[in-house]
């Protein structure tokens, strides 16, 4: 069966409002919407944590991602701050009925019914679909509990594996410029890149393995992929 596999966050759904909130909750004080789009993890943490919150760095890191999950409460009310992006549910709901769409997500697994939940309320597809998802065992090394173990990437090049072993993947769609080796390597005719253009620039997916970057949903609302 072909399929089309896409990412969630920041690629369907916006998630910037919260993990501005994310960010307020860990460091007791407002980070710009602007700051959020535009640096890394990293970047946010040095410039805006205090001096005695960097010398407890690896307990604040681990509380971000522990909120993220949701892994506590905060995070999941804080879900109410996404939004979804412009077009792209109407575009799926019309390729669903041709092909089989496969939400790859960085969220874990304790986050399905939720995900599910804001798929719906957004208005995406979840009838004949599938979702796959990280475990909360793959963010060990982010949160600094594990420096050994996985990889996002290595996570992702796993479950990308597994989904490919099933499904005869036509396209890709994400908006991480850093995955598009992954997709190149299993030989994703259409690797689409999803611009965001106050983190990344097109080049940057094109020599990752991109095969086109677009701004809008909008763009591929007459563009369904071959699904014979």
């Amino acid at each position: 069966m072909k399929g089309v596999v896409v990412d969630v966050d920041d690629t369907l759904i916006d998630t910037g409002l919260r993990i501005q909130k994310v960010w307020g909750l860990l460091l007791n004080r407002e980070i710009p919407l602007e700051v959020v789009e535009a640096q890394s993890l990293e970047q946010i943490f040095m410039k805006f944590a205090s001096r005695e919150q960097k010398s407890r760095v690896k307990e604040y890191q681990k509380r971000f991602w522990d909120i993220l999950l949701c892994l506590e409460e905060a995070g999941a009310k804080s879900l109410e701050l996404h939004r979804p992006i412009p077009f792209a549910a109407d575009v799926l709901q019309a390729w669903s009925k041709k092909i089989r769409i496969i939400y790859l997500t960085g969220r874990t697994e304790n986050m399905r019914s939720l995900t599910l939940d804001e798929l719906k309320r957004f208005g995406f597809p979840t009838e004949n679909t599938e979702l796959v998802m990280f475990s909360p065992t793959d963010y060990a090394r982010p949160k600094g509990e594990d420096t050994s173990g996985p990889t996002q990437i290595d996570t992702k090049t796993k479950l990308f594996s597994e989904i490919c072993a099933t499904f005869s993947i036509v396209r890709v769609i994400d908006d991480y410029p850093g995955y598009f080796p992954i997709f190149k390597e299993f030989n994703i005719p259409d690797r689409i890149g999803y611009l965001r253009p106050k983190k990344h620039k097109p080049q940057q997916y094109f020599e990752q393995g991109a095969t086109r970057v677009i701004e809008s949903w909008k763009e591929l609302q007459d563009d369904a992929p071959m699904s014979e």
